[in-house]
């Protein structure tokens, strides 16, 4: 068989396979723990007889990233399929492998089993280059997630080079039941995360950077209901407008270089605590939004220290009944008609309440890190006016709950004070009066324009005239129109949003200078609460890109913390670079799985809401309010008999 010819066989991972590293175990919903392999491929792969025999073991290097080992791994007819498996893949660099990620495995044809194969890994997350061509090569080849490549395809000799070469059969073999057999190379595991390499190669052009398989991706699925000629010109205005917005910013200081190196920045921060918030709301369907179930944590860590004291978790809520329950106890039956405004308003002001408790309850914080908006818009949740009269009253918080909302020596309010609007801005107060940065954090990508808005508003034009081909009043007139165009006949126009231009704009380690957003503009709120809703604070927004491959996240500060901005960013951003494949600060990421309420605790919680409100009306005799209970905890929010009004 000296003069076989070669044969390449590429499995896109699913989850199934990743049972055969150890580092995926823990979390694996199955039990194979072996790559599957098509029939079809094994056929090609081994000899007749072997394949006849269902299999055997086969000698094999195995090859991810600078780590190297050799062993016999069985290659052998399970069921239908072929499964390679042998001794698990340990190592803490195997984690970094995923499901859709690439295994290839090389040998020769019609193998005997005399001949030694490969098995080469490419992930993602450590070659994102190779990974994306090897998509691009292989998307419409793979069938049911192999393909096989043998030396007359045409793309033979681009993948044969991206894996090892089988060692020698005339090399030592590796001995079934012994230990892999280690490269040479030896693997220091470093006390914190390895730094990025520094670019060797010069900046990419926003052409350049649109044409990359994660941008591209976005603005595909950003404009993928118009049509093709407006999808061209979309992409042709991002393009556009990200060039000209990143030259203006440079030149006028708007974009913050940051460098991205954890053995200089973590001994900075050595010894000082930090805190994380975030919450978490039980999926109580039956009856809407009264009660309300919820959990919201508190994560504190001291880099750089070790022991017990290091850090902690704090379960600051884990249920408010009856949030909005009038004083005597009974369930709210107000009928307001926006449910959705009870809920997110219980959802803001129960997360803020958490980031007060845990900075009463922790003095020495530098940074509390909130998943989510600092500062929330609030007309939506005050009093629902019609003809300049109040038709339907936003319910005020119960005592019970203002007793989780505020601290002790101010929960006593009544009336007005009582309501979300005022209560929420106590709130904001009392975070703002803290000497620790408070910083909301938001990775989801925004569905609005208002920050690139501002940065615009803040431009002097004075300053841009000399960058810009046409007047300064001129250009940005343009640009507002271009992000935000309004709908022509067809609807045929899509909207750039801040998060999709400035990822487009910002390079990995980069952060947009804060500009202040007025979330609480007085045109937009009711005449009753201008008096409150004006002492809203307005937050600093900016955007900071940690990686090239994830989206930017927003984050927001109260202006008094201005001048420790970018000490902040630069802590978001090696923060984000923690997790592997998803570029968000990790502590935000422990404290929201620390949070959630999962199913299995809602459940319970649905059931004991129905008995009880069910017990209420039996008590109180209501034969009305007993029957529409019953027919909305027996039907679905699709059930025909809750359609809207305007549908009967």
């Amino acid at each position: 068989m000296a003069d076989a010819a070669e044969l390449l066989i590429v499995r896109s991972l699913t989850d199934s396979d990743l049972g055969i590293f150890a580092a995926h175990r823990a979390a694996a919903s199955s039990k194979q723990r072996a790559l599957n392999i098509n029939a079809p491929a094994a056929q090609q792969l081994l000899s007749r007889d072997l394949y006849e025999s269902g299999g055997d073991a086969l000698d094999c290097l195995t090859v991810f990233d600078s780590v190297q080992e050799r062993s016999k791994r069985s290659f052998a007819k399970i069921h239908k399929n072929w499964r390679l498996g042998g001794q698990r893949l340990a190592g803490r660099l195997y984690a970094q492998i995923d499901s859709a990620d690439f295994a290839i495995i090389r040998s020769v044809k019609g193998n005997d089993g005399s001949f030694p194969i490969s098995l080469t890994f490419v992930a993602r997350a450590t070659d994102a280059g190779k990974h994306a061509r090897l998509g691009t090569l292989l998307t419409a080849r793979l069938n049911r997630s192999v393909a096989t490549i043998d030396s007359s395809d045409a793309i033979f000799s681009e993948l044969v080079a991206l894996t090892a070469r089988p060692p020698s059969p005339n090399a030592p073999a590796a001995v079934p039941g012994l230990p892999a057999q280690k490269s040479k190379i030896s693997i220091s595991i470093a006390p914190m995360p390895r730094d990025e390499k520094k670019a060797t190669r010069r900046e990419r052009t926003i052409k350049e950077k649109l044409r990359s398989p994660s941008i591209l991706e976005r603005m595909f699925r950003a404009s993928s209901d118009l049509s093709a000629p407006a999808q061209v010109q979309f992409m042709q205005n991002v393009e556009m407008l990200a060039s000209q917005l990143r030259e203006v910013l440079l030149e006028t200081g708007g974009i913050i270089k940051l460098g991205r190196d954890h053995g200089t920045f973590w001994p900075k921060v050595a010894g000082t605590r930090i805190g994380f918030v975030d919450g978490g709301l039980a999926n109580l369907s039956s009856l809407g939004s009264a009660p309300i179930a919820c959990r919201v944590g508190g994560y504190s860590v001291v880099p750089g220290q070790r022991g017990p004291d290091r850090e902690a978790f704090t379960t600051l809520k884990l249920l408010i009944s009856e949030l909005y329950a009038a004083e005597n106890g009974s369930v709210y039956d107000g009928g307001f008609p926006d449910v959705g405004a009870l809920r997110d308003a219980a959802r803001i002001s129960i997360e803020a309440a958490g980031s007060v408790r845990i900075l009463s309850e922790f003095p020495d914080f530098r940074w509390v890190f909130q998943h989510g908006a600092l500062v929330n818009p609030v007309s939506r949740y005050t009093d629902v006016m019609k003809h300049e009269r109040v038709a339907h009253r936003f319910p005020d918080f119960s005592s019970m709950a203002l007793k989780e909302l505020l601290p002790a020596n101010e929960n006593n309010r009544v009336g007005r004070d009582a309501n979300f609007v005022s209560v929420h801005l106590r709130q904001l107060e009392l975070l703002q009066q803290s000497s620790a940065v408070v910083c909301g954090v938001i990775e989801r990508e925004s569905t609005t324009s208002s920050v690139i808005k501002a940065i615009l508003n803040s431009l002097h034009d004075d300053e841009i005239a000399a960058l810009l081909p046409t007047s300064p009043a001129v250009w940005k007139e343009w640009f507002r129109t271009t992000v935000d165009p309004a709908d022509d006949d067809d609807g045929d126009v899509q909207r750039i949003t801040d998060s999709l231009l400035f990822r487009c704009v910002l390079e990995p380690g980069e952060v947009l200078r804060p500009v202040a957003i007025d979330r609480n503009e007085m045109r937009r709120a009711p005449k009753a609460w201008h008096d409150i809703i004006g002492q809203y604070p307005k937050p600093i927004v900016s955007y900071v890109q940690p990686t090239e491959w994830n989206a930017p996240i927003r984050i927001e500060m109260f202006e008094k913390d201005a001048e420790r901005f970018e000490e902040t960013a630069a802590l978001i951003i090696h923060c984000a670079m923690l997790l592997p494949q998803y570029a968000f600060p990790v502590g935000l990421d422990i404290v929201d799985k620390f949070a959630k309420i999962p199913n299995w605790m809602s459940r319970p919680i649905n059931t004991h809401t129905a008995v009880q409100a069910l017990r209420r009306a039996l008590d109180l005799g209501d034969d009305k309010l007993f029957d529409n209970l019953r027919r909305i905890l027996c039907g679905t929010s699709r059930d025909w008999l809750l359609r809207p009004g305007a549908m009967r």
